[in-house]
This record gives structure tokens, sequence and C-alpha cells, in this order.
């Protein structure tokens, strides 16, 4: 660039220009970590790969391959899971808001309250709580030594 063509920029322009900062390149690491932030906002995985632009293949496969990924994946999943239950025993409490109409106009709202969400609810909580208990199995029950089913030995 020459030395005139530098002057003629204003200062308004290389401020921008500075505070844009480098092209940032569409690298793997960048957009799993893209990926990642838009699978915590949105809950999907679709809907996350869609809005980075990956194929939803190629962040199954960064999955697979990667711990450090799978692990923040499956914390991220855990998260929304823990979102999900928490809106979902709001729901049983305080029950769902709906609209009244009457010809057509929106007149009111009706809290309804349904038993079958609730009993969904519990029904999910038992099923969650049982594979926690099948998965903490402590390591000193496996090291205490076996008991002989036929009984003692006369």
């Amino acid at each position: 660039m020459t030395m005139e063509a530098e002057e003629a920029w204003s200062a308004s322009e290389l401020l921008a220009r500075v505070l844009r900062g480098p092209v940032k390149r569409r690298t793997p690491p960048r957009l799993r970590v893209f990926f990642l932030r838009q699978l915590r906002l949105c809950g999907e995985v679709s809907l996350a790969a869609k809005r980075t632009g990956v194929p939803l293949s190629t962040a199954y496969r960064w999955r697979r391959r990667d711990p450090a990924f799978r692990e923040r994946w499956d914390a991220i999943q855990l998260q929304r899971r823990d979102i999900i239950e928490d809106r979902l025993m709001a729901i049983v409490r305080e029950g769902e808001l709906r609209s009244v109409y009457h010809k057509g106009l929106e007149v009111g709202w009706r809290r309804t309250f349904t038993h079958l969400a609730s009993i969904r609810v519990l029904d999910y909580l038992n099923r969650r709580a049982g594979e926690k208990m099948s998965h903490n199995v402590s390591h000193s029950e496996a090291a205490e030594p076996t008991k002989n089913p036929e009984g003692p030995v006369a």
C-alpha cells in the first residue's frame, strides 16, 4: 500500500478495522466450541449442528473420537435434563395456564392440572433413580467375599 492510500482512510475506518480483529477461520476446534455453545442454548443435537453448519454425522464422529468433547457434551445434556425436570415439576405443582376463548376472542386464562403429567414425571424420576442406583455400585461390595449359598456345612 502506498502512503497516499493509507492516508485516505479515516480514523473511524481504522478503528473499525482494528476492532474487527483478524479473520477467524472455521477450524474444527472452533467449530466444536461453537457446536457445544449452540447445544447448550437449544438442547437439540440436530439443531445445534444445523446452526453450526456442521453435518450431524461429523458432530457424532467428534463425540466418538474425542473424550474431552464427549465429556462436555454429556455435561451439557445433564444440565438440560435438570432444566427439563425443573420445568416439569413446576407444571405439576402450579399447573398449566391455558387461554380461554369466546367467539374467537381470548377472554381469560384457566389454570389446568393434569394428573397424567404428574404420573409421567414420577415414572421418569423413578426410572432415573433406578439407573443411578445401578451405576453407583460401591467397590467395597465387590471386594467382600461371597457367601456360601448352600449355607453352613455340618
